[in-house]
């Protein structure tokens, strides 16, 4: 089967989804603006990358230009939804990214009756902004300006499917008026040559580590609180997005990192936390898994969908409401679970870790994809 794929335009987890595609024997093409050698590094067969790099770094530059300006994204959305579109083959069946392709989805289905899918790494756009229009700091701010919402909006009917990776996302669909039978939900994977079972590490080292953006779509506010009421240590590795990060001498913060690199963050802590307001998936869970750290999560994340990989799911704490009094329990349950790892190497997940590998998600999106071809004989 040919199987055009094409990403918001970096790596995401689209290149994950192409190369365990093609593993399956299928005829595979990558769209995005990642290089190929870089592409190669990742497992992507050189065949199978359609990199546009070279034709991406002047719209890259306008967006650092402009300081990221909504306009100067929107531009790079269209002209690169529009060229994948003109320069893509014949497929059976695209699969494009929201909200960036609109115009190729359209394309695939009227000039190849293409069946098309469209991936969504969030909530459905109104949960979303509902969810981010609650937070204090954002009351004022332009949360989702209209063309783009109308895009997203789009997408969803247009497509034949919506590929989401979480039961809370399944839900915001629902809630949203999409029918149920349009939904593709695989949880994503993680790779288990870059994070694997850690040693347990010493009392001197961290309590809880939180990886990915400090802002308060994450929850950062909620954690600054809970940190300083249980008077434990936190590294956090990731940017600054919208909240300050303390300066307290129990706080330490951490610039983004290589991905190959967080094992090493993974190791010097007994407890990985996402408390996240809205957050699809959050893919630093199955890591944070694969290292063997006790999680603590909000109910808007997919460590629910996690849990129910496990054999032993006490592992995967979900917070009961979205407090600060809830995550501060939830934390305290957490390093008393740690605590039990008397093990020199922290694995709870065992053997049940092949269920959240990529080879593990490859294998349930070629499962959906029989689905969908015999639904159509």
């Amino acid at each position: 089967m040919k199987i055009n794929i094409a990403s918001f335009g970096g790596r995401s987890h689209l290149l994950d989804t192409a190369r365990e595609l093609e593993k399956f024997g299928h005829e595979v093409r990558f769209y995005s603006f990642v290089p190929t050698k870089r592409a190669t590094k990742f497992g992507l067969k050189k065949e199978c990358s359609k990199s546009y790099f070279l034709l991406a770094l002047p719209f890259l530059m306008l967006q650092r230009i402009s300081k990221h300006s909504f306009w100067s994204y929107y531009l790079f959305y269209v002209f690169f939804d529009v060229y994948v579109a003109f320069i893509m083959p014949y497929c059976d069946i695209f699969i494009g990214q929201s909200p960036l392709h609109l115009f190729a989805l359209k394309r695939a289905k009227k000039k190849y009756n293409a069946t098309t899918i469209l991936e969504r790494g969030s909530s459905h756009i109104i949960t979303m902004i509902k969810i981010l229009e609650s937070i204090p700091s954002n009351k004022d701010k332009c949360i989702m300006p209209e063309m783009l919402l109308k895009r997203d909006l789009e997408g969803y009917k247009l497509a034949d499917y919506i590929s989401i990776a979480s039961d809370f996302q399944k839900i915001s669909f629902i809630e949203n008026g999409v029918d149920s039978t349009k939904l593709l939900i695989n949880p994503y994977g993680v790779s288990l040559s870059q994070f694997s079972p850690t040693q347990k590490p010493s009392n001197e080292s961290y309590d809880v580590i939180m990886v990915g953006g400090w802002s308060y779509r994450k929850g950062a506010d909620i954690v600054i609180e809970t940190v300083r009421k249980l008077n434990i240590r936190l590294i956090h590795v990731g940017s600054i997005v919208d909240i300050g990060f303390p300066d307290d001498i129990n706080f330490t913060h951490v610039d983004s990192v290589e991905q190959a690199q967080l094992i090493d963050y993974y190791k010097k802590a007994k407890v990985f936390i996402l408390p996240s307001r809205e957050d699809g998936f959050g893919m630093v869970l199955s890591q944070a898994i694969a290292c063997g750290l006790p999680i603590v999560c909000s109910k808007n994340t997919g460590g629910r969908d996690l849990r129910d990989f496990l054999n032993d799911k006490k592992w995967i704490i979900e917070m009961p409401e979205y407090t600060v009094e809830s995550l501060v329990n939830c934390i305290y349950e957490a390093l008393q679970l740690a605590e039990l790892q008397i093990d020199s190497i922290r694995n709870y997940a065992g053997e049940s870790i092949k269920n959240i590998t990529w080879e593990a998600y490859g294998k349930r999106y070629e499962e959906n994809i029989k689905k969908i071809i015999y639904s159509k004989c």
